[in-house]
């Protein structure tokens, strides 16, 4: 559909201007006329197309969920409120994806099946909501559950985000600081303390040792450990053999592997609540739930729990045997299981494991930051000592 720039007069007879979605000219005319204004001139925007490599960020999926969700609520038709959503979207990546889905639900197809036609933008979770929400007749609360879901796993993406690139920085920092007094700093510095004819002491001569190294081949102190982590990027995408071990390797790593564990185990719990709470069972629930773990590892186990609770064992006795959750949340959904209330367990569990994953993310920088300071004192030490020492020992040999 169009877009039109436009000028109009009012019942004042005072010109006004703005833009406006419609089907052509006709229907631009019309719309003015239902608010009271009498077209003068006009002008058609030309859209850009969505290009390659666009990408929707996640704000837009969030807008378009709490959209669709207030025009559902409204009464509007689901055609309708996705062409309203489509219109007002920043997104042309995502415009361009709802122009379709607007004209499939149109010709009859269910919303559910017409956003499976893009499974790199609506993921099996969406879609399986969606769906729930068609069988049972509340589209709304599937729109409201997805929105919250987003929000969620938004803000979890921003604490992982924290996570990893608090020390990055730092070890960048580092990085630089060692490379600038290493070849511009400590070599000036070393001249001078040769040319004086200074005794020139064990630490200090691996200060000189060092600083050669980095002048020499700094190409490869910097370019080998670039290439070794690039390999094991590329090593880790394409082999599940070694995906699992290095998966499994994190998992032990201290303050690091406990975070892991809980990033991954709030993400499997929230997808579990929201898909139970849309009405799907709890077999389905497990095995989307089951999807956004990342460790190979953890999912590993939670697949044992999905075996077991398809054999016939109940839910606590299944999370029970994948010795992955706290004695505590097992505890939790035991209760809801044995009340009938599992709604409010999932929300207790939600709860903790939130605060332990902002607990765990502060934790770990906790920790990092003063161990990356202590790295960086000890360097800037050695430094001063390697350099000061011979002068102090020097000076001291002197008779006045």
């Amino acid at each position: 559909m169009p877009t039109y720039n436009y000028s109009a007069l009012n019942e004042m007879n005072r010109t006004m201007r703005g833009t406006i979605v419609a089907d052509n000219d006709v229907d631009l005319e019309a719309r003015l006329k239902e608010i009271g204004l009498d077209l003068i001139n006009y002008r058609e925007v030309k859209e850009k197309k969505a290009g390659f490599g666009s990408r929707i960020k996640q704000k837009d999926m969030i807008i378009m969920c709490l959209h669709l969700e207030q025009l559902n609520r409204a009464g509007v038709p689901i055609h309708e409120a996705l062409q309203d959503v489509r219109d007002a979207a920043d997104s042309l990546k995502l415009r361009d994806i709802l122009s379709d889905i607007v004209e499939r639900v149109k010709s009859g197809e269910k919303l559910s099946e017409a956003l499976a036609h893009y499974p790199r933008t609506f993921n099996n979770v969406f879609i399986g909501l969606i769906k729930a929400g068609e069988v049972n007749g509340n589209l709304t609360e599937s729109f409201v559950h997805m929105t919250d879901h987003m929000k969620w796993s938004s803000d979890l993406r921003r604490k992982v985000r924290k996570a990893m690139m608090y020390p990055i920085v730092l070890l960048v920092v580092m990085s630089a600081v060692i490379a600038v007094l290493m070849i511009f700093v400590v070599p000036k510095l070393v001249d001078f303390i040769l040319s004086q004819g200074f005794e020139v002491p064990p630490h200090t001569l691996a200060l000189i040792w060092t600083s050669e190294l980095f002048e020499n081949y700094w190409y490869m102190i910097f370019g080998i450990p670039i290439c070794t982590v690039m390999l094991l990027s590329m090593l880790y995408r394409i082999s599940e053999g070694f995906a699992y071990r290095v998966d499994n390797l994190i998992m032990r790593l201290p303050a690091i592997g406990p975070t892991v564990r809980k990033i991954n185990l709030a993400r499997f719990t929230h997808f579990f609540s929201v898909m139970f709470k849309s009405g799907i069972d709890i077999i389905d629930a497990l095995e989307a739930a089951k999807d956004v773990v990342g460790n190979r590892v953890l999912r590993e186990s939670i697949d044992t729990t999905v075996r077991s609770v398809t054999e016939g064992n109940s839910l606590t006795a299944s999370l029970r045997i994948s010795n992955q959750f706290p004695n505590l949340v097992i505890r939790m959904f035991k209760v809801g299981e044995d009340s009938g209330n599992m709604n409010d367990a999932l929300e207790n569990i939600n709860f903790f494991y939130h605060r332990e994953v902002n607990d765990a993310v502060d934790g770990m920088i906790g920790l990092i930051q003063p161990t990356l300071t202590a790295v960086m004192g000890a360097l800037i030490f050695w430094v001063i000592a390697a350099v000061f020492g011979p002068l102090y020992q020097s000076f001291s040999n002197m008779n006045f």
